[in-house]
């Protein structure tokens, strides 16, 4: 089942060809956690601070069904 993942500002870098008004199309196989989601597609952890789901917050190990909406979001400085 195809998860819709939406990447903002720097994370944009890890996934060569990004598009980001379309995000990426990622097939989920199995039963996999944001956190196998990001590994796979080799975004390293400690660069993303936010996750949602479908308009939700939800931690790394939230278990993804499919056909969801992701958007992952890094820290974010400022002063």
């Amino acid at each position: 089942m195809p998860l819709k993942i939406f990447l903002s500002s720097t994370l944009r870098k890890y996934v060569p060809g990004y598009d980001p008004t379309n995000g990426v199309v990622f097939s989920l196989k199995g039963e996999r956690t944001v956190k196998d989601m990001c590994e796979q597609m080799n975004i390293p952890a400690d660069k993303i601070k936010i996750i949602m789901v479908n308009g939700k917050s939800q931690s790394p190990d939230h278990i993804l069904k499919g056909d969801e909406r992701v958007g992952l979001f890094p820290p974010v400085g400022g002063g």
